[in-house]
């Protein structure tokens, strides 16, 4: 074995041959059909097994593993599409393709390993050194890589993977080769890249919770810090005044940075480093401001993947992965036990309607409405829409779920169970605002980031609980852990159509629930909707009970997830 700090496997004779002159290599990646299955990426895998397991001249090696670059980026896009997006827990079969496109990119860091280790125990001439250069930034990107990868399929990454990312850090350092500039891999980009940076844009990444970010969100991040991270600072300097925005980072063990402590004296050692991001959060601040202010997001270099709404929400939680997180404010303590779980706005409003299926109100037996609707444009027409606002009520009291079920609630029976799923989950600890549940097996209930759960104690039947999927992790084959936040004690169904300009409803009736206030949080009455409902301006019609529908104001949105809208609201005075 190699006396380096960086990994690669032993020589071995393999059952397995692979091309180890780049002319044939390259004729042989032109002719893999990449786009067909998973086949060419399993080929590809056992070429590169092979290939980091024989000896190949170090400029040979490097030349190879450029031209495998292109091949694995695109099985890689072409498998994970697959199942990028999809809820938890995966199938196996898709698991397993996760797994190999994982594998893919480890081989792909330990053939440039590889390369290190030769050229570094050759003599650097200036071309071998600026070779060396090239295979260190190659192999920090496909670790960073397999990181990624692991976040957005919520598994644990593979061991060692922080080790050596920092192992390749130092090396750079010693060198003093951190800030050598190296042309980016794809060929449709022109910038230019460090050690330094690609190492900054790992570490920024791996201190975002990214076991808490939706799939789609985590790419961004990691999209947005390969154009932004040049803000942020890695130093020896340990006398740290304010521990707000400062990381500290071992470069001896397998972790990511993690806060820089506030009572405990950090003693000096050469495996120590800070890192600063407090100019950082200072530009993402810029960004928000903007735009606040209209600017668009390409012009502000933002993916249009995201609206600008959506940017500001993403970029507000930067800072504060960022800055100084808060201190826990309540002790979880471990308790077992279980709990059942439906998912989603219309599960959650089946059962807490007694198991009646949802069906809308019908406008012709709501007289009421359209009174209300004729006060309302009258009044429209002598007051704009804020001075409405400072004079409107504020929301009434609520039902719990045994309220008597609505005339509206179609008394249809008792739905089958694959019409809204419920599953046992196993409880490992709670606090006062949140559960940590696991479940192993297979699963009924699918779960994402920002999914909407109904959550039932054995102790309470018949009562749902609202809560929120806050992070996921998936540590082995079937077995999910996930961390949820309570929302609400109880909640009212209830149902909720848009009103256009001119006053009138606008669409069908969709399913919502109606939360009630939480005087401890300092939170009012909200109502829970379909992402997509909720528009800003856009009042709101509003069934719940045997109550007279009434119209409401949306005065603040809360929250935004991929599944739902969280908003607060006030009455709209009909008089």
């Amino acid at each position: 074995m190699t006396t380096s700090p960086l990994f690669v496997p032993d020589k071995e004779v393999s059952a397995w041959v692979t091309e180890t002159q780049p002319k044939e290599a390259r004729a042989w990646l032109n002719s893999l059909p990449l786009a067909d299955d998973g086949d060419s990426a399993r080929d590809i895998y056992q070429a590169l097994y092979t290939l980091n397991r024989l000896e190949v001249a170090p400029q040979n090696r490097l030349e190879l593993m450029e031209l495998y670059q292109a091949p694995v980026a695109t099985v890689s896009s072409v498998l994970g599409s697959q199942f990028r997006g999809l809820a938890l827990p995966l199938a196996a079969e898709l698991r397993q393709l996760a797994e190999l496109i994982r594998q893919l990119k480890m081989e792909m860091a330990i053939g440039y390993k590889c390369a290190i280790n030769d050229l570094q125990a050759a003599r650097l001439s200036r071309s071998r050194r600026q070779s060396w250069i090239l295979a260190s930034e190659r192999a920090l990107w496909y670790l960073g890589e397999v990181l990624l990868d692991s976040y957005q399929i919520y598994m644990p990454p593979p061991p060692g993977v922080w080790r050596e990312i920092h192992a390749l850090y130092r090396l750079a350092e010693e060198q003093d080769r951190l800030t050598d500039a190296i042309e980016l891999a794809d060929e449709g980009d022109t910038r230019q890249t460090t050690i330094y940076e690609r190492y900054r844009q790992i570490v920024l990444l791996g201190l975002c919770n990214p076991y808490q970010l939706a799939q789609t969100e985590c790419a961004l991040v990691s999209a947005f810090l390969q154009r932004r991270s040049e803000q942020a600072v890695v130093s020896k300097r340990l006398d740290v005044a304010d521990p707000a925005g400062q990381f500290l980072i071992d470069l001896s063990r397998d972790i990511p940075p993690a806060l820089f402590p506030l009572r405990r004296q950090v003693r000096p050692s050469a495996d120590l480093r800070v890192l600063n991001t407090i100019e950082l959060a200072r530009v993402v601040h810029g960004l928000i401001k903007r735009l606040e202010q209209g600017e668009a997001v390409d012009a502000l270099d933002l993916s249009p993947a995201l609206r600008a709404t959506a940017w500001r929400d993403l970029l507000r939680r930067m800072i504060k992965f960022w800055g100084l997180p808060p201190k826990r404010q309540y002790a979880r303590n471990k308790i077992r036990g279980h709990f059942s779980l439906c998912t989603g706005i219309n599960a959650l409003h089946f059962f807490g309607s007694g198991r009646n299926a949802f069906e809308p109100p019908d406008d012709n037996e709501q007289p009421e409405l359209q009174e209300q609707d004729e006060a309302t444009d009258k009044r429209a027409q002598a007051h704009d829409r804020n001075s409405q606002g400072d004079k409107a009520k504020g929301a009434g009291p609520q039902r719990g779920t045994s309220a008597v079920p609505p005339r509206w609630l179609a008394q249809a029976g008792v739905a089958t169970p694959e019409s809204f799923p419920v599953d046992r989950w196993q409880l490992r600890d709670e606090s006062a605002r949140g559960l940590q549940l696991s479940r192993e097996g297979g699963a009924s209930v699918q779960v994402r980031i920002g999914d909407l759960l109904g959550i039932q104690s054995p102790h309470d039947a018949g009562v749902w609980r609202v809560g929120v999927v806050r992070w996921i992790k998936s540590p082995e084959v079937k077995r999910i852990d996930m961390g949820v936040e309570r929302l609400a004690p109880t909640m009212t169904p209830a149902a909720v159509k848009p009103v256009s300009s001119g006053r009138a409803a606008v669409g069908r009736y969709t399913q919502a629930l109606l939360l009630p206030a939480i005087p401890a949080l300092r939170r009012p009455p909200t109502l829970l909707v379909a992402r997509g409902v909720y528009e800003p301006n856009c009042d709101l019609h509003l069934v719940t009970g045997q109550e007279p529908a009434r119209t409401v104001r949306p005065s603040k949105l809360l929250e935004r997830t991929a599944s739902f809208d969280q908003v607060a609201f006030v009455e709209v005075d009909a008089r």
